[in-house]
């Protein structure tokens, strides 16, 4: 068997820092500046955004399908964590809908929104922390273990922020897929204690990170503090801006991907002696991707919404959208959180070492 070689970069020394969430910091002040004041620029852009999500937004979803239920199929009976995310979530999910169905509930699948958008702010500050530990890991940096529990809570400090600030007092008349939700109402004050929180923590960190420099005359990765910056062009609420938001799942997906081409390139290499072998490979992967991407997202729900019979004076004409997109959405969350952790041995192996 051959041994994957070990490099210090993921896809590239000149892109990595890019889609690790470079672009995404180096975008932002373009959309504050310049898009979000043009109308006509800015729906010329949702439009680019919602070609670009069938080719990267949809696929980062069903490549962690392919991860679990192909490459850790193994795993399925064997350990409870992958039962668990691969087994029970999504009966409990389907579960929940057909309830939901039943009851002919909008309210129930308003809850299921807001699930949503908590797990999915989640899931993009781990992702984003655990881009920080691999690419410092890859050039030979590593966090005690007061410096990562700062990270830690500063960045999940600042998921809290973001999330709070959709749901300051009452805010009605919001839909996803033509299901109305509203905000959760939090008190005013929550927000300020929130930001304080974040401002604290932030301080708490960079002061570690001070400490060390001194000591050790080292910085962190140039890559890694990208990593750790891009989290607040993606949720500082002070630089929300509504344009950019529609970008933060693209600049969230183009993430992941880098993390699952390396993973792949790297343990098809050990397997593979010739790079054209492990290059034609890694683009069927993705190719699948793209195509059961645009499945379960577009083709097959927006089928069902025309075939398949039911009240859309209450659930509007895009139910099976609606019902799609959210399922996929959380439980995606449960299957990375499986699949990415670094005790997890391929993530290891061809990531960490």
């Amino acid at each position: 068997m051959k041994q994957s070689l070990r490099h210090s970069y993921l896809l590239s020394s000149k892109i990595d820092w890019l889609t690790i969430g470079g672009l995404s910091v180096v975008i932002l002040p373009i959309f504050l500046f310049f898009i979000s004041n043009d109308v006509g620029l800015s729906e010329q852009v949702g439009i680019a955004l919602y070609i670009v999500a069938f080719v990267v937004n949809y696929p980062h979803f069903t490549v962690s399908y392919q991860l679990l239920y192909s490459d850790y199929r193994h795993l399925l009976l064997k350990d409870y964590r992958f039962i668990w995310a691969g087994i029970i979530v999504p009966i409990l999910l389907f579960l929940y809908i057909v309830w939901s169905m039943i009851e002919q509930s909008t309210d129930m699948l308003a809850y299921f929104v807001e699930f949503m958008f908590v797990i999915v702010g989640w899931h993009y500050t781990k992702q984003a922390y655990g881009a920080v530990m691999v690419t410092s890991s890859m050039k030979k940096y590593f966090y005690n273990k007061w410096e990562r529990w700062a990270l830690k809570v500063n960045m999940y400090a600042l998921w809290i922020t973001s999330f709070l600030s959709f749901n300051i007092g009452e805010n009605t008349g919001l839909e996803y897929w033509g299901i109305p939700y509203e905000s959760l109402n939090f008190p005013k004050f929550s927000i300020y204690i929130a930001y304080g929180i974040t401002a604290v923590s932030l301080l708490v960190f960079a002061g570690l990170m001070l400490r060390r420099i001194l000591q050790t005359k080292s910085w962190p990765p140039f890559i890694s503090i990208v990593s750790f910056l891009s989290i607040y062009a993606w949720f500082l609420p002070i630089l929300y801006d509504p344009v950019y938001n529609l970008a933060v799942p693209f600049f969230h997906s183009i993430q992941y991907f880098t993390f699952v081409i390396a993973l792949k390139k790297n343990e098809i290499s050990a397997e593979v002696d010739h790079t054209k072998h492990v290059t034609k490979w890694v683009v069927a992967y993705m190719a699948f991707a793209v195509l059961t991407g645009v499945m379960f997202f577009e083709a097959l729900p927006r089928v069902m919404d025309v075939t398949i019979p039911y009240n859309h004076d209450l659930f509007g004409q895009g139910l099976f959208l609606f019902l799609f997109s959210v399922f996929i959405n959380i439980h995606h969350y449960f299957i990375d959180n499986v699949i990415w952790r670094a005790d997890n041995e391929k993530v290891h192996r061809y990531l960490f070492t």
